[in-house]
């Protein structure tokens, strides 16, 4: 298999163009600067393929992922122009349609961190599960995983990942997190909470569905401009006064999990709570 190129620059090509380019199976995603011409984004993206034979097409970011379905901003410049492509990582393989659902390849080590971690006997709820990258690949370890995404994209493409994958002990929910949750009867050994942006608004509802002994890991942008360690230990307060009365904070450490832009840092952090006992 082609060595797989994640968030770097292409030799030879000009760095006021290029900031860099992810690869999600056969697709290049480039992030551009917003002065480069049509024609320069196509001479990159010819040479973005010649170095990497196993890319068939080539887009570019025209904007933020934003709202609540997470939908990237991409538009094609070059090859095939299908965003539906099929991505490999971690022994598992995923359908992912880049226009329409989120995904980033930059975690993969990151979900391999979590899935080494998790204990067999674990009732798992992935909170914000896209197409099912932390999903399937932990359903190889543990006893179930209940799987929901708001975005109907994403949770079509995850029943077609399970079916890939031969995922048979993961239970996919299509809506809104809050109110699934308070639908669900079983209570969760561990909350995987994937949604940087706004993971912290829903921590109640983890906390509703978590077990007396339970671990959450909760994603979320530091901004990092007056220091990482003051912007650490900010956010940890947050979530520490986010998280209701009938739960001990047995610990929480952060994690880095990447840079996903100047002075901004997703950070995970794994919280391990126990109930209180009344």
């Amino acid at each position: 298999m082609p060595k797989r190129v994640v968030g770097k620059k292409s030799k030879n090509v000009k760095t006021e163009s290029v900031s860099g380019f992810d690869i999600i199976g056969s697709a290049a995603i480039l992030k551009l600067q917003k002065n480069t011409t049509s024609a320069q984004a196509n001479r990159i993206a010819v040479e973005v393929m010649q170095k990497n034979k196993h890319l068939d097409r080539v887009f570019k970011k025209i904007g933020k992922i934003s709202g609540t379905e997470r939908i990237p901003r991409l538009v094609w410049i070059r090859g095939k122009k299908s965003s539906l492509v099929t991505h490999r990582e971690n022994g598992c393989l995923f359908q992912v349609d880049i226009k329409k659902v989120f995904f980033t390849p930059r975690l993969s080590s990151e979900r391999l961190r979590i899935f080494k971690i998790v204990k067999p006997n674990e009732n798992v709820l992935d909170m914000f599960c896209g197409v099912g990258p932390y999903s399937i690949l932990i359903a190889k370890k543990v006893k179930s995983v209940y799987a929901i995404d708001i975005n109907p994209r994403a949770s079509e493409l995850l029943k077609i990942n399970m079916a890939l994958n031969k995922s048979k002990n993961v239970i996919p929910l299509n809506g809104d997190a809050r109110k699934i949750t308070k639908k669900l009867k079983l209570k969760f050994d561990r909350i995987i909470m994937n949604f940087p942006l706004s993971a912290q608004d829903f921590l109640d509802s983890a906390l509703s569905v978590a077990s007396d002994l339970c671990v959450i890991h909760l994603y979320s942008f530091l901004d990092t401009r007056e220091g990482y360690e003051s912007a650490l230990d900010n956010k940890k307060a947050t979530i520490l006064a986010s998280i209701n009365k009938g739960f001990r904070v047995d610990g929480i450490r952060a994690m880095p999990a990447g840079e996903t832009a100047p002075y901004v840092i997703r950070e995970c952090f794994d919280i391990s709570l126990s109930k209180i006992k009344r």
